[in-house]
C-alpha cells in the first residue's frame, strides 16, 4: 500500500502539487477540510488540466464521510441503536449538546447531553446527523468482525485509484482518527499539509494530533508518530516557498525557528515601519494590514492573522502584538508564547509575494484610536 505524507511550508504550493500530480486518466478523489479549499482545488485543476477531469471527484471531508460511510450503511447504523425504521434528513452544522454547561459560575452536567452509546449523541431531533460527531459515529459502529471503516475502505479501493487529502493539518480528534484508520486500508493515499499552520482557524483547534493531554506535540514528535503509523514522510518536495522571498524566509526561520526556504521566484524585503511612517502605511490602500484579531474594527483594509491563511498579496503589513515587541532584536525569545499564537504569526508573515512590512504594537497604539470604528 502507498501511504505518503508531504510536509510542506507556507506558499510551497500544496494544492498546486496535488492538482499537477494526479493522472487525469485515473479515478482520483481529492478531499479538503473547507469549502474554500475545495474552490481553490477546482480552480487549480482548471489551470492544470483545463477542467476538472471526468474521473476526478472533489469534495469536503464531511461530505465524503456522509456519502461513503453513512448513507450506504444507514440501516446498519440505525440497527446498531435499535432504530430499524430510521431515515435521516442530511447533516446539521449545529453543535450537539456539550457534556457540561455553566450555571452560577461553575460547570455542571448538561442534562441534554447524550453519551456516545446513544443514537441521540449523533443525530438531532429532526433526524439530521451532527457534523461534529459524524466521524465519531463512523469509528464507533461495527457489524460482526468488520468495522464500518473496513467495509467502506473496501468499496473506496474499488471506486478510486488514488485518494488525496489537502491541508491535512486542519483535521483533529475523530476526523484525524478516521483519516489514520482509513489510510491503513487504502491502496493509495497522499496527505499534504503544513504542521506550522495548525491551530490557526476559528474552529477545530484543540486535541489530537497536536495536543497530547495538556502538552503541545512538537514537530519532531509529530513526524515520529506518523512514521510509527507506517507513513512514508516527505519533508523535501515542498520545503521551499514559491511565494515568499529569500529575505522573508530567512527572517521567519531565524525568529520563529521554522525550517522554511525560498524557491527564489519572488523578490521582497523585510521592512520595519518607523514611527514617522505609521500613518502613511495605514492609509496606503495597496498594503494589506494584518492584525491579530478584530480586523473589522478598523477603518483601514485589514484582515486577521489567521484569516489570511491561504491568501497571497503583493505587500503585507503585519501589525504585531505586545508579545513580539522585541522581534527586531537579538533578545527576542519564543519562550512563553503559545504555539497557536506563533503559528498565526507564521501565517501572517508568509502572505506576501513582495515586501513584508512590520509594525510594532507600541507604534500602532499611538494611532489605534484614530482608525478604530
Amino acid at each position: 500500500m502507498d501511504k505518503r505524507i508531504i510536509l510542506a511550508v507556507a506558499g510551497a504550493g500544496k494544492t498546486y502539487h496535488i492538482c499537477h500530480e494526479i493522472d487525469p486518466q485515473k479515478r482520483n478523489l481529492i478531499l479538503a477540510y473547507t469549502h474554500e479549499n475545495i474552490h481553490n482545488i477546482k480552480k487549480e485543476l482548471l489551470d492544470a488540466c483545463g477542467r476538472v477531469p471526468e474521473l476526478t471527484s472533489v469534495m469536503t471531508f464531511d461530505s465524503f464521510v456522509y456519502r461513503f460511510f453513512v448513507c450506504p450503511y444507514e440501516p446498519t447504523i440505525a440497527g446498531h441503536f435499535g432504530q430499524d425504521e430510521f431515515r435521516s434528513k442530511g447533516i446539521s452544522t449545529i453543535d450537539p449538546p456539550s457534556r457540561t454547561i455553566k450555571k452560577s459560575g461553575r460547570n455542571i452536567p448538561n442534562p441534554k447531553y447524550k453519551k456516545r452509546d446513544r443514537f441521540e449523541h449523533y443525530i438531532t431531533r429532526g433526524n439530521q446527523y451532527y457534523c461534529a460527531t459524524i466521524s465519531e459515529l463512523v469509528m464507533y459502529i461495527k457489524k460482526g468482525k468488520h468495522s464500518l471503516v473496513q467495509r467502506a475502505a473496501a468499496r473506496l479501493n474499488l471506486f478510486y485509484d488514488q485518494i488525496f487529502i489537502d491541508e491535512f493539518q486542519d483535521f483533529r480528534e475523530h476526523d484525524y482518527d478516521l483519516i489514520i484508520e482509513l489510510s491503513k486500508l487504502l491502496n493509495s493515499v497522499l496527505l499534504v499539509g503544513d504542521y506550522y499552520q495548525h491551530s490557526v482557524s476559528a474552529i477545530n483547534n484543540t486535541g489530537k494530533p497536536f495536543k497530547n493531554r495538556k502538552n503541545d506535540v512538537s514537530y519532531a514528535d509529530f513526524v515520529t508518530e506518523l512514521k510509527r503509523l507506517k507513513f512514508d514522510i516527505d519533508e523535501s518536495s515542498l520545503s521551499k516557498s514559491r511565494r515568499c522571498s529569500m529575505d522573508i524566509c530567512a527572517f521567519v526561520k531565524e525568529k520563529l525557528g521554522i525550517n522554511i526556504e525560498s524557491a527564489g521566484i519572488n523578490v521582497g524585503k523585510v521592512k520595519w515601519v518607523g514611527e514617522d511612517k505609521v500613518e502613511m502605511t495605514l492609509q496606503n490602500p495597496s498594503i494589506l494590514k494584518l492584525v491579530y484579531n478584530e480586523a473589522a474594527n478598523y477603518s483601514f483594509e485589514a484582515m486577521n492573522w489567521s484569516y489570511s491563511k491561504g491568501d497571497t498579496v503583493d505587500t503585507a503589513c503585519v501589525i504585531l502584538t505586545d508579545k513580539f515587541e522585541k522581534l527586531d532584536t537579538d533578545e527576542f525569545s519564543l519562550k512563553g508564547i503559545p504555539i497557536p499564537t506563533i503559528n498565526k504569526l507564521y501565517v501572517a508573515l508568509t502572505r506576501s509575494r513582495g515586501d513584508l512590512i512590520l509594525m510594532k504594537a507600541s507604534d500602532f497604539k499611538k494611532y489605534k484610536a484614530t482608525y478604530s470604528v
